[in-house]
């Protein structure tokens, strides 16, 4: 009996460890029989933070984001007809909310299926080796603008 109780007990602390979440963020949009949407996670246990962008024809991609501390600079954009969201976050280190923290743009266009980030920091974009600049080729300010004004009305 105690083996069996030992056993519940770690089965739930293990549960506890990878099910037990903040969500930070969540939005979805259904049109015509089809629902798309976003998830933002904090997993505390684990120091995780992970973006899932979803749709209820298959997709499900998951990005882990670094162990920081999220929040949002503004609320949720719908564009282009609510076809694509718009995130804008700040990302600071856990341990120092007074950190200036880093800014996360994310704009995924689901009927496109096109993911564009605009960040100093590295998230899930290859560096540059060739340049000796790894940044080079990431999305810069002025192409991130552009890419929002080329998808009209936000929702």
């Amino acid at each position: 009996m105690t083996i069996g109780i030992v056993l519940v007990l770690a089965a739930t602390v293990v549960s506890l460890f990878y099910l037990v979440r903040e969500t930070v963020g969540y939005g979805q949009r259904c049109d015509g029989g089809t629902c798309w949407g976003y998830r933002l996670d904090r997993y505390e246990f684990r120091g995780l933070s992970q973006l899932t962008l979803w749709t209820d024809q298959g997709l499900h991609v998951s990005y882990k984001l670094p162990d920081m501390t999220i929040e949002k600079l503004s609320d949720d954009q719908w564009l282009g007809g609510g076809r694509a969201i718009y995130l804008n976050l700040l990302l600071r280190p856990p341990d120092d909310s007074g950190a200036a923290g880093n800014r996360v743009r994310i704009l995924y266009d689901f009927q496109a299926g096109l993911l564009y980030v605009n960040s100093s920091l590295p998230l899930w974009r290859l560096p540059d080796y060739h340049s000796g600049d790894p940044a080079r080729n990431w999305t810069t300010d002025v192409q991130f603008e552009a890419l929002l004004a080329s998808l009209p009305g936000t929702t």
